[in-house]
């Protein structure tokens, strides 16, 4: 699964939410949306970026204009990034698994 494929499931499960609140009886109280939305989104945008340093500095070190500390830094900075992801990617499939558990 890549980042556009979680952000389009995140985009998803809102229109699901705006829909329930819709379609939900009168006077039940509707819990109060949190703003999680725009930490994921500018998560992925700062993952983005990373990459982007790194393509811009790989491309920059080929043209002979960059030293190769500025692409081991690039590089290390891309890794942690990614293995932030993929950390942040599984707590959240773990805890939809655990939703998955509960009796109803």
């Amino acid at each position: 699964m890549d980042i556009t494929s979680n952000a389009a499931a995140l985009g998803a499960s809102r229109h699901y939410g705006a829909a329930k609140r819709i379609t939900a009886p009168a006077g039940l109280e509707q819990p109060k949306p949190n703003n999680d939305g725009g930490v994921v989104a500018k998560g992925v945008e700062s993952f983005s970026d990373v990459l982007k340093t790194v393509e811009t500095t790989s491309t920059q070190y080929a043209a002979g204009t960059t030293d190769a500390q500025s692409v081991v830094e690039a590089l290390a900075n891309a890794e942690m990034a990614l293995e932030t992801a993929v950390t942040v990617r599984n707590r959240v499939v773990e805890a939809y698994q655990e939703l998955l558990r509960m009796p109803i």
